[in-house]
């Protein structure tokens, strides 16, 4: 079958996509960057770590504080997510599908992603001196990354690799397989449980559009000024990234410790590879 454009989309396209963004903007772009990789030699995943590069180069101009490069760097951001989008229908094209591709995209997001959160903060941090937003920048960076869960699937690890030592006793969590255990929602964003419209804006790429849209504003309009002191977007929008996420994360992570989530995510595991296997 030739790589025409419409031999591509009736083959890569994904039957849904759940992501407005990638659907309604994204996906009719990334499509063109598809048609000419699919005549290239690069395999997805080098598509995907070309993303990567991409993405970390637009992170960096972000975050020296100058206006212009700032709208460089949401350029590259941008052009990282349309790649984002492309490697996978590039994978689906050359049948390079693979949970390896799907962990080195991951990985991807958790460079990419906290590193303009911070950037954003220290770029602000360069242009005006202001030390808050360097710390603000820290925290984003800190607690956009998805800490309940990672933790949470890290012990779930431990307890399947451990059971039966002395540390990691399987007899309690024996005794309770054969109790119904509600369903965990883990959210495809990394936060546990479902979320508001309000907390999407928070999250990858909405994060990275309500930059770029900020960024605009700044070369626009430049900011506000109150009292002796003089605001660029980017402050405000770093300062409210930064105690969101701040204290968001910490909710979440009281949330899996009181609700024993982490007991309850690894009986759930363990039960759907039991149905598997007897599927099998």
């Amino acid at each position: 079958m030739k790589p025409s454009l419409k031999n591509l989309k009736q083959v890569v396209r994904k039957s849904y996509e759940p992501e407005p963004y990638a659907r309604y903007v994204v996906r009719p772009i990334s499509i063109y960057f598809t048609w000419v990789f699919v005549r290239t030699p690069l395999s997805a995943n080098q598509v995907t770590v070309m993303q990567e590069v991409i993405g970390f180069a637009g992170a960096v101009l972000l975050g020296l504080g100058q206006v212009k490069w700032a709208l460089v760097g949401v350029l590259l951001l941008q052009l990282g997510y349309i790649l984002d989008c492309s490697d996978g229908e590039v994978a689906r094209w050359k049948d390079q599908k693979s949970i390896n591709g799907v962990f080195l995209d991951l990985v991807g997001h958790m460079i990419v992603i906290p590193a303009y959160m911070f950037a954003l903060g220290f770029g602000v941090w360069m242009q005006t001196g202001y030390l808050e937003a360097l710390i603000a920048g820290f925290l984003s960076a800190l607690f956009v990354e998805r800490i309940e869960r990672n933790t949470l699937l890290e012990v779930v690890d431990t307890i399947a690799t451990s059971a039966g030592t002395e540390q990691y006793s399987f007899d309690h969590l024996r005794s309770r397989l054969e109790e119904p255990v509600e369903g965990i929602d883990m959210g495809s964003a990394g936060s546990i449980g479902r979320r508001s419209w309000i907390q999407v804006l928070f999250r990858y790429p909405d994060s990275m559009n309500v930059i770029t849209i900020v960024v605009l504003l700044n070369l626009i309009f430049h900011g506000i000024a109150f009292g002796t002191r003089f605001y660029p977007f980017t402050y405000l929008l770093s300062i409210t990234y930064g105690a969101v996420l701040t204290v968001g994360r910490l909710w979440q992570i009281r949330r899996v410790f009181k609700g024993n989530l982490t007991e309850l995510r690894f009986l759930q595991i363990v039960k759907l590879a039991k149905k598997i296997y007897q599927e099998e």
